[in-house]
C-alpha cells in the first residue's frame, strides 16, 4: 500500500491532502504486486477526480480495516463524484469519461478483475458533486493477525502465489 502511495504522490500532492486511517489487519491471500496495481489505480483515479491547485480544500482518505473476516481498504476522494448515468458502466472494459488519448478505460476493469481473482469484491459509492468511495474487500488469510505499529504500514497482502 505504501509503495502505491509513493508512486501516486505526484498526482495527489497538487490536488488533495492525503489522510490515512490504518487498523491492524490480518494478511490476505493475494499477490502483493497485483494488489499494488489496484491501489495505485484507485489512488490516481481519486486524484484525477479533483481539480488541480486547491489541495488544501480537498482530501483523499485511505482506510484499512477488518470486518466479518474480511480486510477492507477504502479510498475516498472529495472530487466531483461519478454521474449516476455513468456509474453502472465504470467496471466495463474500455469505458472512460476521459478525453480521447487520455485514458484507455481499462483501469477499473483491471482492478475489478484482479480483486475478483482473489475472491474479493470492489464496491463504489458516489454522489455527483460530493466525491467517491471505492472499497476493496478481501477474505482474511487463515492464521494469526500480524501486528505492526502505526508508524509502519500494516500488512495488506502476502504473496501466496505458487512458485
Amino acid at each position: 500500500l505504501e509503495s502505491a502511495i509513493r508512486m501516486a504522490s505526484n498526482e495527489v500532492r497538487h490536488r488533495a491532502r492525503l489522510e490515512k486511517e490504518y487498523a491492524v489487519v490480518p494478511p490476505v491471500l493475494a499477490n502483493e504486486a497485483r494488489l499494488g496495481q489496484v491501489f495505485l489505480n484507485l489512488l490516481v483515479n481519486a486524484a484525477q477526480a479533483i481539480p488541480e491547485g486547491k489541495s488544501a480544500d480537498h482530501e483523499i482518505r485511505i482506510a484499512l480495516s477488518e470486518t466479518d473476516e474480511r480486510v477492507c481498504l477504502s479510498v475516498h476522494d472529495t472530487g466531483d463524484g461519478i454521474a449516476p448515468n455513468v456509474l453502472p458502466y465504470i467496471f466495463d472494459p474500455f469505458f472512460t469519461t476521459k478525453p480521447v488519448g487520455a485514458g484507455t478505460g481499462l483501469g477499473l476493469w483491471i482492478c475489478h478483475s484482479i480483486v475478483r481473482s482473489f475472491a474479493g469484491e470492489i464496491l463504489v459509492e458516489s454522489e455527483h458533486g460530493r466525491g467517491t468511495t471505492f472499497r476493496v474487500r478481501l477474505p482474511s488469510a487463515p492464521g494469526e493477525s500480524v501486528v505492526k505499529s502505526e508508524a509502519t504500514s500494516p500488512p495488506n497482502a502476502r504473496d501466496h502465489a505458487p512458485e
